[in-house]
């Protein structure tokens, strides 16, 4: 077995483990996601995917934020007791917000690409930084974005060969429709 397989392997197997504990609302998806997107870093660089390459090392820094925010402590003003970051689901202004972002910067990326690959690699670097960042944050609508990510990531990863990150990929959509569905329950439960 080449490295590369073996690297591979690792981080697929990292990485789904890192989506079911977000799915669980488990504070876990950081440290196992550190190791998975540092592992894609290597395997994107190799593979010319230079833009998912750079999502990934920006999900490492976004992970170490998210792993903080997950765990720091909200003082209650009323109580004076403290209490953990809830799931909750962005208000109108934000969903506006977020929106506009991305396409913007989906504007941006068709601007900067010539090809179809590189434009989709662009496109699903900001979808992925979009979900990670909600997730950071806890929120319902990190979901959406992962599973358009994925969904789009699927082809791409086949015409590169990477089979063993299509599966990754088909397991994360599948995950990624249940943690919407249990992260809205949850999120309902914080109104």
């Amino acid at each position: 077995m080449n490295y590369e397989l073996i690297i591979e392997i690792i981080a697929v197997a990292t990485g789904l483990l890192s989506v079911w504990y977000s799915k669980k609302i488990n504070v876990l998806v950081f440290p196992i996601g550190i190791i998975s997107v540092l592992l894609y870093v290597f395997i994107f660089i190799k593979n010319g995917l230079f833009a998912n390459a750079v999502i990934n090392f920006l999900y490492f820094v976004i992970s170490v934020f998210g792993w903080w925010n997950w765990k720091r402590q909200k003082a209650n003003d009323e109580r004076l007791k403290a209490e953990e970051l809830s799931v909750t689901f962005l208000n109108t202004r934000q969903r506006i917000l977020t929106l506009a972002i991305v396409f913007v910067l989906l504007i941006i990326s068709k601007i900067f690409t010539s090809d179809v690959p590189t434009f989709l690699d662009y496109f699903t670097g900001v979808l992925g930084l979009g979900g990670m960042l909600l997730t950071a944050l806890k929120k319902v609508e990190n979901w959406v974005l992962y599973l358009l990510c994925d969904i789009i990531l699927i082809p791409l990863c086949i015409v590169n060969g990477l089979y063993l990150t299509v599966l990754q990929y088909l397991i994360y959509a599948i995950i990624a429709v249940m943690g919407c569905i249990s992260w809205s329950k949850e999120a309902k439960k914080n109104v």
